[in-house]
């Protein structure tokens, strides 16, 4: 039966063959309500002209439940193929859009190789702070600057340790000044010491000439008296050899009592030179712990100047000019336990979570293709440098340490999250770099062309998305999908021709 001119019938209800049939009742129907409309308005037409001359007569008034009937049967006569569209349900097959792994070749589920997930590290990395407790004076970096070794970062207070310095080094002067007249003291000693002993020699000397003189006058007088007997000499002779003898040794006599007197001019010498000696020994002593105390004090101020212990940058600053610093915070107080973080710039790695299970699949030196989240897109080269000796017993994982062959430098920032793919021996070259990537292949069947380029049905909760897509290489039974399409989505591979608009219902074969 065709459709009546009446309210139709829902068109869920009616057979698929009658829909044409019923649009053609919709646009009838429509029609009549305009003519009918176009009647009214000329009859209101002539209304007026008619309140014009006789303002007695009233106006006719078109029914609103006419326009009300008209509008929703033209808006039911052009929204009946949509819906017609969206309620049917179209019987499709499917196929999954898979990734074809570039270091393999071979379908994968995902990822072809191992992966794993963690973060960007230094590997080294020093937090600075102070060796004893004290305020902030100065700070001079802040985060991202870069700093060079024993470059001063940072500086502690220090004006009490200036003021014992100074007064140290005041001690050192005047301890050097002692030093200096003491050891005049001991050398003007000394040299009295060695003139008391060149006169001890003379006296020796001396002495020594006395003693042969007198051994020659008691030869002479002895020689005398044996030829007085004879006559041989006179007795004025005699007495005369005798007062010789008397004279050396009144001479003798008196040079060993300038000898003993020079004896002990030297022993008063010798001691006096000894105290000078032990008096310029102590001032010596008192100058170098004087010295020494200057030492400690300078390292001790020194400890007040932090310096940066490598090449780096700041990566972060945790105290402010006029803040108390101390080794240690402790709980509960107001002291800082850090300054600064400076972290080796040239050391960044890749450091990762690899499962127990899958640990016999990796080893120091291998390949692998390093993704940072931040950088979608990117691939840098890596190299596996280390496996950590500890493993995480609640997450069964072992950390592996990854460098870093290229990089960002300004891009790829510490605690960054990280992807690495640990690469085959025989993979191809180029993988590491992105320079060769996964592709991801669908049955040919499964693109279609229409007005805006290539797309593919995409089949989710029995429902049928139109989507856009570009396509790369091909072969006699795939063809590559290069943007648009994701790894593991299923796309319609049979039945697509049925389906119209951008949405359709459908439902999948067995």
């Amino acid at each position: 039966m065709g459709p009546s001119i009446g309210v139709p019938s829902p068109p869920w209800n009616v057979a698929k063959h009658h829909g044409s049939m019923y649009v053609q009742g919709y646009l009838q129907v429509g029609s009549d309500v305009a003519a009918c409309m176009c009647e009214a308005v000329k009859t209101s037409s002539d209304g007026l002209a008619a309140l014009a001359i006789h303002r007695a007569r009233r106006r006719r008034r078109v029914s609103p439940w006419v326009w009300v009937v008209g509008i929703t049967l033209i808006a039911g006569a052009v929204l009946l193929p949509s819906l017609w569209g969206r309620l049917r349900v179209v019987e499709v097959s499917v196929a999954p859009a898979v990734r074809i792994s570039a270091a393999t070749g071979e379908p994968v589920d995902g990822s072809p190789d191992l992966t794993a997930a963690g973060y960007v590290v230094a590997d080294r990395q020093s937090v600075l702070a102070a060796k004893f407790t004290g305020r902030l004076a100065r700070l001079n970096v802040a985060e991202a600057e870069s700093v060079t070794k024993g470059a001063v970062v940072a500086e502690i207070e220090h004006g009490e340790l200036d003021a014992m310095i100074a007064r140290a080094e005041a001690e050192v002067a005047e301890a050097a000044a002692e030093v200096q007249r003491l050891s005049k003291l001991t050398a003007q000693a000394e040299a009295e010491l060695a003139a008391a002993k060149a006169a001890l020699q003379t006296l020796d000397a001396e002495n020594k000439q006395y003693e042969i003189l007198l051994a020659d006058a008691q030869r002479r007088l002895h020689l005398a008296e044996k030829l007085l007997p004879r006559r041989a000499v006179t007795v004025s002779e005699v007495d005369d050899r005798r007062t010789e003898v008397y004279g050396m040794e009144a001479k003798i006599a008196w040079t060993r009592q300038r000898k003993f007197e020079a004896e002990q001019q030297i022993a008063v010498a010798e001691a006096q030179a000894a105290a000078a000696r032990a008096a310029a020994v102590a001032a010596e002593a008192r100058h170098q712990s004087t010295a020494a105390g200057v030492k400690v004090l300078e390292s001790q101020r020194e400890e007040s100047f932090i310096r940066a212990p490598f090449d780096g940058m700041v990566t972060e600053k945790a105290a402010e000019v006029g803040e108390i610093v101390a080794p240690i915070s402790i709980g509960g107080s107001m002291a800082r336990g850090s300054i600064l973080t400076i972290a080796d710039w040239a050391s960044l790695q890749a450091e990762v979570d690899v499962a127990e299970s899958q640990l016999g699949r990796v080893k120091p030196g291998q390949r692998a293709a390093i993704t940072v989240d931040a950088i979608p897109g990117k691939v840098f080269p890596g190299k596996l440098c280390r496996i950590l000796p500890r493993a995480d017993r609640s997450k069964a994982t072992v950390k592996v340490r990854v460098d870093f062959l290229a990089r960002d430098e300004r891009a790829v920032l510490p605690e960054m999250g990280v992807r690495v793919r640990f690469l085959a021996d025989d993979a191809p070259v180029g993988v590491e770099t992105g320079a060769v990537r996964d592709k991801i292949v669908v049955p040919k069947d499964a693109v279609l062309s229409g007005q805006g380029g290539r797309f593919v049905w995409v089949v989710s909760n029995d429902e049928a998305r139109k989507r856009i897509v570009q396509i790369g290489a091909n072969s006699a039974a795939r063809i590559e999908i290069t943007s648009g399409l994701n790894p593991g989505e299923k796309v319609v591979v049979r039945g697509a021709p049925r389906l119209t608009g951008d949405v359709a219902r459908v439902r999948l074969s067995e």
